[in-house]
């Protein structure tokens, strides 16, 4: 390695090019007070901060590209906004870590040499913009580009050997529905390889040695007079379809011109036999080897959205974060939340508390981690809460947190049937004889029967008897030698609130007698947001989606519980899988024993005739999304179908309603789109039919996404809260021109 000297900023930015066919560090700054590298780890960066108080690993995973031996440009950024990564001009990951070159008192940065090659690596004192990052990445080089409507002989032999890359075409049609071919390729007069459009669709197709036409096709209308670039990356078993720099479709199976027998002719604006695209193509190029996203946006001009990772693994000495709330306040408070999952990163049984940070200036700036709820024990024998839901109530300026709580050593998978409190709305508790008690409000503690006892419990659950320590009801049976009193080991439903927009929170109060029933295992929020409805003789009502299993515990419905009185009580309404007819058989939620006919998490939409549009995840054959229509706040639903539009894959959607034109409302539905095989590919559609249709659509990350929470800033952007199953939750601002 060569060394660069350097000065020990606190913060800054490292810029470079390099290009590797193997793993290796590309930039490394170490001293005795930690390290800061940039290496490619099994052939994608991976970015590592380590000093004694924090380390923090940035695996960007998705970059899987990079090792392919030609040359890409990142730069690594440090700043109050944490840790961020560009490759190849844009942001492919970020993190909360603050550590630099003066956290490490480095005094140089040592940059590879040899087979991997770094070159132009510079150290500059700003923190970049996204806009400064993407200056200092070059265009891809291509490996031949059209200066005519054909490639002459040599660059078609140089093209007919690839079995993998990218082909790029700019082209316009002359008018509305027009189409035709843009790029293709014969063998002697036989066409062999075409991408064309026509009014509904784009379409890549290859014949192929076996003399069997393979076709990749992603819906579309791009055949409407504007200037479109269309890119088709072939690589990794797959195709990617691109339009303006964005991925349209992931479809498996591989083919390029390698793949042809005796090519001899590629053409643009045509096919091989002369037949004409009803417009033109401006420029067309061939790369070697499959593009990489940011590579691929840079060839189409897109504008980077600002990202800023909230929370992260490492953050506040915890090794995950999971499952996003966010809600925006009329004074442009906005409140972001997370399961901070402290020691392993599943889901429950865990310990796992509730976190928020707050933002007052719209999402610009973020305050610290703030611990809302927190129960005690540590990694699977924690008790935990998670799976936050929240909702403003604009007539009483209170947000409302809905949250699920388990105790220790209890999770979806295994908590038990029943409601574990009085009708009075009081915690039953009981002992290692299985004998039952009540927890009053004040603390104490009585039998069934109303007797008095020698048991108090604090307000963190801690119990004493006899003033003697009496362990914690809330921690796993058996864990703790001081152990008297455990509450009923099921899911209870909390709610909590803020009077001062997430400043301070109430005390938690437990909401299973009026809504879980003895025949419930779990009951459960769907995360992310409720509503507070406008319209109808239901207005001012807050509604929360949750979801519950019955008698048989694999098996779940969607529903709402709802307040009239501002959160003061709470009602649960019907399932839409309560009295539906599925395969001919009459559903009850309680006796459910279909999985194809399961409806879990959910989202919630206000339509402008008051009725409410229920979007669920489920386990349906069709791989759409379900959904249901109320006609009365929730209280009961109509059918059940799903939508053709809306792919799903079984994790949790999210959807908001964002100002329309004319008085109609434009609604944004968000969810991980495709199995990868990972959970990935989040797509942003909108509506602008009240939900009938989605036809606009936007993949706003094609790798590792999972769940999201979607708010409408005081900016009028969307704001977009999301996250990486493992990495953390990072929040995105983005104009609706970006759906263009």
């Amino acid at each position: 390695m060569s060394t660069l000297p350097c000065q020990p900023l606190p913060s800054g930015s490292i810029t470079g090019r390099f290009r590797t066919t193997a793993d290796a560090d590309l930039v490394v700054a170490q001293s005795d007070h930690g390290i800061l590298k940039v290496a490619i780890i099994e052939d994608h960066p991976v970015i590592t901060s380590r000093t004694p108080e924090r380390e923090q690993v940035l695996d960007v995973e998705d970059a899987t590209t990079v090792t392919d031996g030609t040359w890409h440009s990142f730069a690594l950024t440090v700043g109050e906004e944490g840790t961020k990564f560009y490759l190849d001009g844009y942001l492919a990951f970020c993190g909360t870590a603050t550590i630099f070159l003066g956290s490490l008192e480095a005094t140089s940065v040592d940059i590879a040499e040899g087979v991997t090659e770094v070159t132009d690596v510079a150290i500059h004192e700003s923190v970049l913009t996204d806009e400064e990052a993407l200056a200092y990445a070059p265009v891809a080089t291509p490996l031949v580009q059209f200066a005519g409507n054909h490639l002459s002989d040599f660059d078609t032999r140089r093209v007919g050997t690839l079995i993998s890359g990218t082909a790029y075409t700019r082209f316009r049609v002359r008018g509305i529905g027009q189409g035709g071919t843009m790029l293709s390729a014969g063998a002697g007069d036989v066409e062999r390889l075409k991408v064309s459009i026509d009014a509904t669709e784009l379409t890549y197709a290859v014949l192929t040695q076996e003399g069997e036409w393979r076709s990749w096709s992603c819906s579309g209308d791009w055949a409407d007079g504007e200037w479109h670039d269309v890119v088709v990356r072939a690589g990794e078993g797959a195709i990617d379809l691109y339009v303006d720099g964005f991925r349209e479709a992931r479809i498996p199976g591989q083919a390029f011109f390698g793949d042809i027998t005796g090519i001899d002719s590629i053409m643009i604006g045509q096919d091989i036999h002369g037949s004409r695209l009803f417009g033109e193509v401006s420029k067309a190029a061939i790369y070697p080897t499959p593009l990489t996203e940011g590579q691929i946006k840079r060839l189409s001009h897109v504008s980077p959205l600002p990202t800023h990772a909230l929370f992260d693994r490492g953050l506040e000495g915890s090794i995950s974060y999971r499952i996003p709330s966010l809600l925006a306040l009329p004074s442009g408070v906005v409140i972001a939340g997370a399961d901070q999952r402290t020691t392993i990163a599943n889901d429950s049984p865990n310990d796992i508390n509730f976190v928020i940070r707050r933002s007052e200036d719209g999402g610009l700036t973020w305050d610290d981690v703030q611990t809302v709820l927190k129960y005690p024990g540590e990694g699977a024998d924690g008790a935990s809460v998670i799976d936050s839901c929240t909702v403003y109530d604009s007539e009483t300026g209170v947000v409302h947190c809905l949250i699920d709580h388990f105790p220790g050593g209890i999770g979806q998978p295994n908590n038990e049937h029943g409601v574990g409190m009085d009708d009075k709305g009081h915690l039953l508790l009981f002992d290692a004889e299985g004998k039952d008690y009540v927890l009053l409000d004040d603390g104490s503690v009585v039998t069934r029967d109303g007797e008095a006892t020698d048991y108090t419990v604090s307000d963190d659950g801690t119990v004493t008897h006899h003033g003697k320590p009496g362990g914690n009801i809330y921690l796993k049976d058996g864990v703790d030698p001081d152990q008297t009193l455990l509450t009923a080991r099921t899911s209870y439903l909390v709610h909590i609130t803020s009077e001062d927009e997430g400043k301070t929170w109430s005390q938690p109060k437990f909401l299973n007698s009026s809504l879980k029933e003895d025949w419930m295992a779990f009951l459960g929020t769907s995360p992310g947001t409720g509503l507070q409805l406008r319209r109808g003789k239901h207005k001012g009502r807050l509604v929360i989606p949750v979801y519950y299993s019955g008698d048989i515990t694999k098996h779940f419905s969607a529903a709402v519980i709802f307040s009239d009185d501002h959160g003061a009580t709470w009602k649960r309404g019907a399932s839409p899988n309560d009295g539906r007819v599925y395969n001919g058989d009459t559903l009850d939620s309680r006796t459910l024993d279909n999985d194809e006919a399961s409806t879990h998490e959910s989202t919630l939409l206000e339509l402008p005739d008051g009725r409410l549009l229920v979007l669920m995840r489920n386990q349906h054959p069709s791989g759409r999304v379900g959904q249901a229509f109320s006609d009365d706040g929730g209280e009961t639903w109509g059918d059940v179908s799903y939508h053709d539009d809306l792919t799903e894959i079984f994790s949790q959607p999210n959807a908001i309603e964002v100002p329309g034109v004319d008085g109609e409302p434009v609604y944004v539905f968000a969810n991980a789109s495709q199995l990868m095989p990972y959970r990935g590919n989040g797509v942003l559609r909108l509506s602008k039919d009240r939900g009938a249709t989605w036809p606009v659509s936007r993949t706003f990350n094609p790798g590792h996404y999972v769940y999201q929470s979607m708010t409408w800033l005081p900016s009028n952007e969307i704001g977009l809260l999301w996250e990486n199953e493992w990495q953390g939750l990072y929040f995105t601002r983005i104009p609706l021109s970006w759906f263009d």
